[in-house]
């Protein structure tokens, strides 16, 4: 494991927060609710800060049914902006008013 991937807190990603699937195929990532803000988020399980379009695109299609059915959002948008840890690609599902 590269040093700092060693020290990622989404590398290591412990299971204290609500996790809602996790996918091996095609490409590993897991969805689960983000201990800072409690709205799903989906995380790219290899420690590098982008993803691929054809990555993005199918992790959106599985937020997008946690969003609408798990947390009953009837809008939200995606926030691809990485705040807290830029490094290792990750993006919420943040609801908006109705």
């Amino acid at each position: 494991m590269a040093q700092g991937a060693a020290r990622c807190e989404l590398c290591r990603l412990e299971r204290y927060t609500r996790w809602y699937a996790e996918f091996h195929h095609p490409f590993p990532f897991v969805i689960l609710d983000c201990d800072s803000c409690d709205v799903p988020m989906a995380v790219l399980r290899e420690h590098r800060a982008f993803a691929t379009p054809r990555e993005t695109a199918y992790m959106e299609e599985a937020l997008a049914l946690v969003a609408a059915h798990a947390k009953s959002f009837r809008k939200w948008v995606f926030d691809h902006r990485m705040r807290q840890i830029p490094e290792h690609y990750h993006f919420h599902a943040r609801p908006l008013p109705c």
